[in-house]
């Protein structure tokens, strides 16, 4: 087995039903994966006209949200099933890399710090099995931006706010076991608009939320899932990790 797997999580849901999605890759994996993604930007770009660079969220995108397209006319052309479609397209690239494999941790809670506990659980007891180690990057704050444009105070300030937010997922990681623990350091806080893996995640992770929603639509009575969404979701059933639920998804209690 690969000595690290690096896990990039974020999170999914609404209202007392909360989602995290992680996509694991090893070490020896990660530039296959990045070569996936990339081909399915520059398709995207072909197609829609929506640059490699921008950043991909994944309610906006299928929801019809935002002008994401280089161009006016561009924009008029990315309809409802032309987002749908963008969307499939990039889970399949995804699919492509033989080494990604994706875990879904849920539970009927408002508080994503409550199911991230329970995510890193289940990482823990998944690389002790594996005799392998995981490295997580969180969509999150992680500092200022152009911190030189926004002055020093405002930059101090920032940087304190992301780590004060970033507090509930380190404390996780810290109440580990020392010498036995195989989820390394504190979580790695990485804002999703400059990582492709962060995004790439947010796309599995809402197309996990809506393959849940249809078979617990209890917890969501106000949402309405979307069946093409559930289908990009199995086309990832081959990168389920085993013995996680028979979807991929583990659902825990809030």
């Amino acid at each position: 087995m690969p000595l690290v797997y690096f896990c990039y999580v974020d999170d999914s849901g609404a209202d007392q039903g909360r989602t995290l999605t992680g996509l694991l890759v090893p070490e020896e994996g990660w530039s296959d994966l990045l070569h996936h993604w990339l081909e399915g930007r520059r398709k995207l770009e072909r197609e829609w006209g929506v640059p490699k660079n921008a950043e991909l969220h994944a309610v906006h995108l299928v929801k019809g949200r935002g002008r994401p397209c280089a161009t006016e006319e561009q924009n008029s052309r990315f309809t409802r099933a032309a987002r749908i479609a963008a969307h499939d397209l990039m889970i399949r690239h995804l699919a492509l890399c033989e080494s990604v494999r994706v875990l879904t941790v849920a539970g009927a809670t408002a508080r994503i710090a409550t199911v991230y506990r329970s995510f890193v659980l289940h990482l823990e007891a998944w690389a002790l099995a594996q005799d392998t180690r995981v490295l997580i990057m969180f969509d999150g704050q992680s500092g200022p931006d152009e911190a030189e444009q926004i002055g020093q105070e405002r930059a101090q300030e920032v940087w304190k706010q992301a780590i004060r937010g970033a507090k509930p997922y380190r404390d996780t990681h810290r109440s580990l076991p020392l010498y036995t623990r195989r989820v390394l350091e504190d979580p790695v806080m990485q804002d999703s608009r400059y990582s492709q893996f962060i995004q790439a995640a947010d796309m599995v992770g809402y197309a996990a939320f809506h393959h849940l929603m249809l078979g617990r639509p209890e917890v969501w009575p106000q949402q309405k899932p979307l069946g093409p969404m559930s289908k990009a979701y199995r086309r990832l059933a081959g990168h389920w990790l085993p013995g996680h639920g028979a979807d991929g998804i583990v659902w825990v209690d809030g």
